[in-house]
């Protein structure tokens, strides 16, 4: 079989070299999944559906020109909204180019993003160029990149890849690098009969995908419990199966929106101190990988709701609609954020209550609803805590990424939060005292839980004014040692 000029200047590259040329050899580095662990298709894709989703109508005809041309488009409308400064880079492969360059190699960059996006992580990586990417007829992967390298390039260049798409390019290659590359990519590559250095240890997805469905946020779950409690003993232990089913299902959809979430704020979350270590935003977990995972737990949890109870489905249901309706936009809004997470707190009550047919009382539901407004603007203090230690005086004006508040709003937060805090201890102390529902036997027990109650939420408030508190106040409660004791007795007083 006839071999073609290419396939030729191809082979040439890996004749052998002097340990001189070897060293001058240009060493070229792909972007997507090698340099950063993340994928600029899909970062543009991200940031195109939530800062402009009309565009979600347009992609089918973008996709119809082509893979090049629906990178371009994706660059024009999403590019703005993600940073090179920012991007998950990869310690192992930064530190070896930097290495390379300093020994006086030339380094270039290689990629089928958006040329435009290729250049801009250059120059923030301060690589001269020339450098490669994507045009709107050229969509530069595989077989199209090899032959651009080897025009480029006449006396070789050693590679760097991560995918399948890069074995047309190590061929063409002189050293062959892999950052990212999974096991069986590399039994693959081997088979060809090509060696490839790693600089990286191989992916393993299980942690990111544990990580990122945030497990121990099921602990706000439990108020599904809260109805089955009290009314245990007309009820007896048969609901109490359904609810624990129903507190897995719950979960398995307030993980697939929390992934969802962490999908949206993935540019955001780079830029705050403790955010940007979670799985998506640190390029740990694929983006794909964690759609998939998302949509399959949300549509698994609500088909099983339905045969539970189909009011318990609609329940959750609603709960998932104003998960996603507070990631997408209404967390952006001060005071409407607040409402919408203590309203998602009622429902998880509701949502008990659908599972064993029982209403829960609007006295409950009023000392749900402000408690929790209390403990949601708490959190707002922690996050405006954070602002204020790390940024100068002279920028507290200005609003936290994708909220709706700044440092200077803090005391207005600590008043509507202790506020809110007095007026769940008044409806708890008429409830139980005066109600001819109460949850106590005697008043004096009631008065001793609201005692204790209203000790740990001042105490809870003591700490977040204070910046003594450095997470999530329910995440801190279940973590903090005199929170567990003192739930502990409110429990107990409540089964007394």
């Amino acid at each position: 079989m006839t071999k073609t000029a290419d396939e030729h200047s191809m082979q040439s590259s890996h004749d052998v070299s002097s340990p001189v040329e070897e060293k001058l050899r240009p060493l070229v580095v792909d972007i997507d999944g090698t340099l950063i662990r993340s994928d600029f298709f899909y970062e543009c894709l991200l940031q195109c559906v939530k800062h402009k989703p009309w565009t979600i109508l347009a992609l089918i005809f973008w996709v119809l020109r082509g893979k090049a041309y629906l990178k371009s488009r994706l660059y024009e409308y999403g590019g703005e909204y993600v940073s090179p400064d920012f991007l998950p880079y990869r310690p192992e492969v930064r530190s070896f180019i930097e290495q390379a360059a300093q020994a006086g190699r030339p380094i270039i960059l290689a990629s089928g993003s958006d040329a435009r996006f290729v250049d801009s992580v250059a120059k923030h990586l301060e690589l001269e160029g020339p450098h490669f990417g994507s045009s709107v007829g050229v969509n530069l992967t595989s077989s199209r990149k090899a032959e651009r390298l080897v025009r480029s390039f006449p006396n070789g260049f050693d590679y760097i890849g991560n995918s399948s798409a890069d074995i047309a390019v190590w061929k063409a290659a002189g050293v062959r690098y892999g950052a990212g590359v999974s096991g069986g990519l590399e039994r693959r590559v081997i088979s060809k009969g090509m060696t490839l250095e790693r600089l990286t240890p191989p992916e393993r997805m299980l942690k990111p995908m544990i990580k990122a469905l945030r497990l121990h946020q099921w602990a706000k779950n439990l108020l599904i419990f809260t109805i089955f409690a009290i009314t245990y003993p007309a009820y007896g232990l048969g609901p109490l199966l359904e609810t624990g089913i129903g507190f897995v299902l719950l979960g398995m959809v307030a993980s697939g929106t929390y992934v969802i979430n962490d999908l949206l704020d993935i540019e955001a979350d780079r830029r705050h101190a403790t955010k940007r270590d979670r799985a998506l935003a640190s390029g740990a977990l694929a983006v794909p990988v964690a759609l998939a995972l998302a949509l399959s737990l949300i549509v698994i949890a609500h088909v099983a709701a339905y045969f539970i109870a189909p009011l318990f489905c609609l329940v959750i249901a609603g709960y998932c609609a104003l998960t996603l309706c507070y990631s997408f936009i209404l967390k952006r809004f001060a005071i409407v954020d607040v409402f919408c997470l203590a309203s998602l707190f009622s429902l998880r009550v509701i949502a008990g209550g659908a599972i064993i047919a029982v209403a829960p009382s609007p006295w409950l539901l009023s000392f749900m609803f402000f408690f929790f407004l209390s403990l949601a603007l708490a959190k707002r203090v922690v996050e405006l805590n954070r602002k204020r230690d790390t940024v100068p005086v002279a920028q507290w004006g200005e609003t936290l990424a994708g909220r709706g508040y700044s440092v200077n709003d803090r005391d207005f937060v600590i008043s509507g939060g202790l506020a809110t805090a007095a007026l769940s201890l008044n409806v708890f102390f008429i409830y139980s005292l005066l109600s001819n529902l109460t949850l106590f036997s005697s008043p004096w027990l009631a008065m001793l839980a609201g005692v204790v109650l209203a000790f740990w939420l001042l105490r809870m408030w003591y700490l977040a004014v204070r910046g003594d508190m450095h997470d999530d106040p329910i995440y801190f409660a279940v973590k903090d040692w005199l929170s567990v004791v003192l739930g502990a007795i409110l429990l107990m007083l409540v089964i007394v």
